[in-house]
């Protein structure tokens, strides 16, 4: 799952890099790549987290989505200390399987995966995906069903989600300054002050998010990003 090993005649669309932050301390990156082909779009990063961070390791991933940006599959290796977590996640028509081996023993998921329905995943790249799937205005929100796949065991959870775009104006990229629009994420029924925020450009790439709704206390800040020309 190297984040450079895509098939040779794929395409860039975008890749980047992410500093990652816990309590103001950098202690971490997350080097990606977004790739098309003519059958689908593919995925693929590693973050590597050290110390002061809560659950240091690296985690290299692979995503496969449809050019709807729908999610297909993902697959991850988790290794902390000398232990490691291989998850394989994909789905089938209008159903989601999951296969998880862990210290010796092995997990299996099956569950519904609808239209409507996102998934979300331990990497920004997961927001992307859904602001090229939905439109929003300052204002606008989409609550929707969302499979959340995350520690300790990278199972799913069925649950929901709202993105609630709250503000736009210019923010800091790479490149200097671009039109952005931020966002406040939540998992209802629990509050939103229990959610994070995140600013991203105008192709839904995250730019940084925060710690909380705490807009100075950074979580992840791009620090690298290359795009194709013609965009997505």
């Amino acid at each position: 799952m190297n984040p450079s090993s895509g098939a040779l005649s794929a395409r860039t669309v975008f890749a980047g890099r992410y500093a990652q932050f816990h309590d103001g301390i950098e202690c971490g990156e997350e080097r990606w790549i977004i790739e098309a082909t003519p059958e689908e779009l593919t995925a693929r990063g590693v973050q590597s987290m050290t110390a002061p961070h809560p659950a240091p390791g690296r985690l290299e991933y692979c995503v496969r989505l449809s050019h709807t940006w729908r999610v297909l599959a993902v697959e991850a290796l988790w290794r902390v200390g000398t232990r490691e977590l291989h998850a394989i996640h994909a789905a089938a028509g209008a159903r989601w399987r999951a296969r998880i081996e862990y210290d010796g023993q092995l997990k299996e998921q099956e569950g519904d995966y609808p239209p409507a329905c996102e998934v979300d995943f331990v990497t920004h790249l997961f927001s992307t995906f859904l602001l090229q799937r939905r439109d929003f205005a300052p204002g606008g929100e989409h609550e929707f069903p969302a499979l959340l796949i995350g520690p300790p065991f990278l199972a799913v959870t069925p649950g929901r989600m709202l993105y609630r775009c709250v503000e736009r104006d210019a923010f800091r990229s790479p490149a200097g300054e671009v039109p952005a629009r931020r966002y406040i994420v939540s998992r209802p029924p629990e509050r939103e002050e229990e959610g994070f925020t995140f600013w991203a450009d105008d192709d839904g790439v995250v730019l940084q998010s925060c710690e909380g709704l705490d807009v100075a206390r950074p979580w992840m800040v791009l620090t690298e990003y290359q795009r194709a020309a013609s965009g997505g």
